[in-house]
């Protein structure tokens, strides 16, 4: 049976996988922080226009991705990576949405974790390039550094990596992936979203998703503990006017809505946010691969406690 359909058939039946590291002692991810600034870059750079929805640049860093993806050995969690989607735009024109999906298949298939980002952005408008360096080329590199490690060193649970297309088109691609899930959605233990994840410019990290779902918690205060930077938990209370509440701006929404868990790691607003001016020359580039470094030891965590820590869901 090819891998794929291997894959499908146990998160479907809740079956094991025959395991390479079963027996092997949990590992920390190591993050390539050449490599991953590298994907920053090149997410970010001129020639990708902005990576908006039905675009040439969209689909040169969709092909981008794929080509990561399948160097570093990350299986396809649909044929060929990509989830296809339709989208009717505001001149009653209808686009292709694409969600770009892999899938590392852990000790233990009967939940996985889905880490996203979402890969497009704003395009080009009036002649001027949105290049989007931290939302999100930012997360969409460090959801890959995370792909391309566990690619080598299998997790214990299997973790799919969803890069959704349609974020700033009201969230459209990971809308999609819920609606349309290629493996069971009472598999899908928890969601980590990332979005906006290189601008730690007063050196904090938000992580949201605690307030809905307790069970975060001392996860999260345990990787607070040792994480490089200021990992704070908030924006997840809901107040009159809304401002605070990041529980439905970004893709972790889609998943919140079926009653999956979720944690949203991110920043704040800043001056450069959906400007032209947000761009790799604004990042501090050692706090960024701090900043991953901590979403990857927050992800292991996870990994590791998630049968004692998630309850199980139920449903289709």
């Amino acid at each position: 049976m090819p891998l794929r359909s291997l894959i499908i058939a146990c998160l479907a039946a809740a079956c094991v996988l025959p395991a390479r590291a079963q027996s092997a002692p949990p590992v920390v991810p190591v993050i390539d922080s050449a490599a991953t600034w590298r994907a920053l870059a090149d997410l970010a750079a001129d020639s990708m226009e902005g990576r908006r929805m039905g675009t040439r640049g969209n689909a040169a860093a969709r092909a981008y991705l794929v080509r990561r993806l399948t160097q570093a050995g990350v299986a396809p969690l649909v044929p060929g990576y990509v989830q296809h989607f339709d989208v009717v735009w505001r001149d009653t024109s209808v686009r292709d949405g694409v969600n770009v999906l892999g899938i590392v298949p852990g000790a233990d298939t009967t939940r996985a974790i889905v880490v996203s980002a979402h890969f497009d952005h704003l395009g080009v408008r009036n002649g001027q390039i949105y290049n989007g360096t931290d939302d999100n080329a930012s997360g969409t590199a460090a959801a890959l550094a995370l792909a391309e490690w566990y690619a080598g060193h299998p997790p214990r649970h299997s973790i799919i990596f969803a890069f959704f297309d349609g974020e700033e088109a009201d969230l459209r691609g990971s809308r999609a992936f819920v609606e349309s899930p290629p493996v069971p959605l009472r598999r899908i233990a928890a969601n980590v979203n990332l979005d906006m994840v290189a601008r730690l410019d007063r050196n904090e990290l938000y992580a949201a998703g605690a307030t809905p779902y307790p069970f975060f918690r001392p996860l999260l205060r345990a990787t607070a503990r040792v994480a490089p930077v200021r990992l704070r938990m908030g924006h997840d209370l809901s107040k009159p006017d809304g401002v605070d509440n990041w529980i439905g701006q970004s893709d972790q929404a889609a998943f919140h809505a079926k009653g999956i868990p979720f944690v949203y790691f991110g920043v704040e607003d800043h001056a450069d946010y959906h400007r032209t001016t947000d761009d790799v020359g604004r990042v501090d580039a050692g706090r960024f691969i701090a900043a991953v470094r901590t979403i990857a030891a927050f992800v292991h965590r996870l990994d590791q406690s998630l049968d004692t820590v998630v309850p199980p869901r139920r449903g289709r």
